[in-house]
């Protein structure tokens, strides 16, 4: 068929649907997860094949989902409160059956039944018993181009029509008919990743769980549909993981507007497929819903065993490794394309040529193509002698044949390049420390070596007025580098004094506003330090959740502190990790005291590959500080 004509009948197809929607109905269909046509490799997400892969796929899909259908009421701020699951737990079978024809179309169909249910009651809404039948879908894709499974891209479209049966009286079903038209995109990658991409568009007529539930977020419509997949791929396509992610945002249709709450679906899983022995397909996924919008599981498990032989490759031609015609076995000269002859010995082989005119006929001539020239390579016949990398030095004589002299060469090793082995921007034969950047302070006295600093305190030993004892920059010299209210250590400025906040604020008491003031000046006398992470912490008392917002919060006001003294906004960043990160136990005040603590790390530089191990910091002076 026409691929135009084809796309064309699907939107008439659509378009047609859409013209009879009517008014708000009454139940839908609540689970959400549509399985792949029987054969895909992936659970979620299309990956569309055909007949060179495999002509006929038949199989089961079991998905269990935890709390589909919840109720709740909103608290005076807003925020959702849950309470018993309408749906709790849910099992569902589909009967899937996949075939293919002409490798350019597919034909799919699925049945669900739901096999178990339960929960309690709310709503007009209630788990059902025994076994429902849901709607069945029917599929149709189409390849426009590539190969999903065989290349690195593939473009597929697909159109599903889900027919009703009355299957809504259960919520596992629609009282009109829903189709869907979906572009797919995937492909193997290096034959190690496998990808999918989907778009799409569901049309439902706009309704409502049931006749009594209030507020409209039990009302479902038609919507524009994302997924996305990726797995890895291995024992020759056999073994696959990865992550799938699907993403839906309701639109309104019929005059149905969605609500916030269910405006937005989005459910993430990780799967895994199995193909054994080119036969039987198994495949298994885990994740859940991360919306509130009904349908979409806080837990959800799929299994999944399908018959899905995969067609057998086509046997390889006869080697040929010259592209002559001429099947390797057969050919005399098979790495070197001729022409076909009676003589078993030259069968293959090019007439005898000097196709480069140098005088030497091309079966003795290393460099058939290139003339000898007035300088003929001693050691290869036929050949020039060459200059790689041309930079005037000939490859016998070149140290470094491939790589360009420049206009900085090594004096110590002609043809090469000379080398800036630390990256501080001077060349090694000038470089006094070739192995070592000279850094923000490069010393005046040694070309390309730092100005030592042997306390590590970001004070060079020149100015440092302890240059044994790491300290911090300081107005006056005879305490610049000093130990003093604080301390640069190499990946931390160490505060000597803890910073006191109102109990259960964020607001900085006064006393501390000596040492937060010594880490700004700290900073600004040092820009080599480019960024640094103010982190809050607190003991274990009160809840977790208050804590780490809390902590959060005055690592912030430090922050602000540190703005306002001058350093510069981009150079700071705050977290707060309450009571996460302890360094004693809370069983005693004062390990809750030690816990009750601000830090100022420095995230920018990174730590050198092989830091030196830091001296241990200076005990903060014993004092009573509020955590809360």
């Amino acid at each position: 068929m026409n691929r135009r004509r084809l796309a064309g009948a699907l939107a008439t197809a659509l378009f047609l649907t859409a013209t009879v929607a009517r008014a708000q109905n009454i139940g839908y269909q609540l689970n959400r997860y549509e399985p792949t046509p029987a054969g895909d490799l992936f659970l979620a997400v299309d990956h569309p094949w055909y007949s060179s892969t495999r002509y006929f796929a038949g199989g089961l899909t079991f998905d269990y989902a935890r709390n589909l259908l919840v109720t709740g009421t909103y608290d005076t701020s807003g925020k959702l409160v849950r309470g018993p699951s309408i749906i709790g737990n849910q099992m569902v079978g589909h009967l899937d059956l996949a075939g293919s024809l002409f490798d350019r179309v597919a034909l799919t169909a699925t049945v669900p039944l739901v096999l178990f249910e339960d929960g309690t009651a709310a709503a007009g809404v209630a788990p059902i018993s025994g076994v429902a039948v849901g709607d069945p879908r029917i599929g149709l894709r189409v390849r426009l181009f590539g190969q999903h499974e065989k290349g690195a891209i593939g473009l597929s479209l697909g159109a599903n029509v889900w027919v009703p049966i009355g299957a809504e009286k259960n919520h596992a079903g629609d009282a009109d008919i829903r189709a869907q038209l979906r572009v797919m995109a995937g492909g193997v990658v290096f034959d190690l990743l496998r990808y999918s991409v989907n778009a799409g568009f569901l049309y439902r007529p706009a309704a409502k769980i049931s006749p009594t539930a209030s507020g409209d977020a039990n009302t479902l419509s038609s919507e524009v549909q994302l997924g996305g997949a990726l797995a890895l791929t291995l024992f020759h396509r056999s073994l696959s993981f990865g992550p799938e992610v699907l993403l839906s945002f309701a639109v309104p249709v019929d005059g149905a507007i969605p609500s916030k709450q269910s405006l937005t679906n989005l459910e993430i899983l990780g799967s895994l497929h199995y193909l054994i022995a080119d036969t039987v397909l198994i495949g298994a996924g885990a994740g859940g819903g991360l919306t509130g919008s009904p349908g979409p599981p806080d837990v959800r498990g799929i299994l999944r065993v399908a018959y899905a032989p995969r067609a057998p490759d086509a046997p390889p031609p006869p080697p040929d490794r010259d592209g002559d015609g001429i099947p390797d076995p057969q050919d005399a000269c098979p790495d070197e394309a001729g022409i076909a002859s009676a003589d078993a010995k030259n069968h293959g082989c090019p007439a005898p040529k000097d196709r480069d005119k140098d005088g030497v006929l091309d079966g003795d001539d290393l460099c058939p193509d290139v003339p000898a020239g007035a300088r003929p390579d001693p050691t290869r016949r036929g050949c020039p002698v060459k200059d790689s990398d041309g930079d005037g030095v000939f490859d016998h004589e070149d140290g470094c044949v491939a790589v360009p002299a420049g206009a900085h060469p090594d004096p110590t090793r002609p043809g090469c390049p000379d080398k800036d082995s630390d990256g501080d921007g001077l060349f090694d034969g000038a470089d006094k420390c070739p192995a070592e950047a000279q850094g923000d302070t490069p010393d005046p006295a040694l070309p390309g070596c730092p100005v030592r600093d042997r306390d590590s305190d970001r004070v060079p030993d020149v100015t440092d007025a302890c240059p044994d004892q790491s300290g911090a920059p300081d107005p006056d010299p005879k305490k610049n580098g000093c130990p003093g209210l604080v301390v640069v250590r190499q990946q931390q400025i160490v505060i000597l004094e803890q910073v006191y906040f109102d109990t259960d604020k964020d607001v900085i008491q006064k006393r501390s506003f000596p040492v937060l003031e010594a880490v700004a000046f700290a900073l600004k006398a040092n820009p080599s330090i480019k960024k640094i992470a103010v982190e809050g912490h607190t003991d274990d008392r009160g809840s977790s959740k208050k804590n780490l917002l809390l902590s959060g919060k005055r690592a912030a006001s430090v922050q602000r502190f540190l703005v306002a003294q001058g350093v510069e906004p981009a150079r700071i960043e705050s977290h707060g990790y309450g009571i996460t990160r302890p360094i004693a136990e809370n069983k005693t005040a004062d390990g809750r005291q030690k816990n009750r603590r601000v830090e100022f790390n420095i995230i920018d530089p990174p730590p050198p590959k092989e830091a030196p191990a830091p001296a241990p910091a200076p005990a903060p002076a014993p004092a009573p500080a509020p955590a809360k």
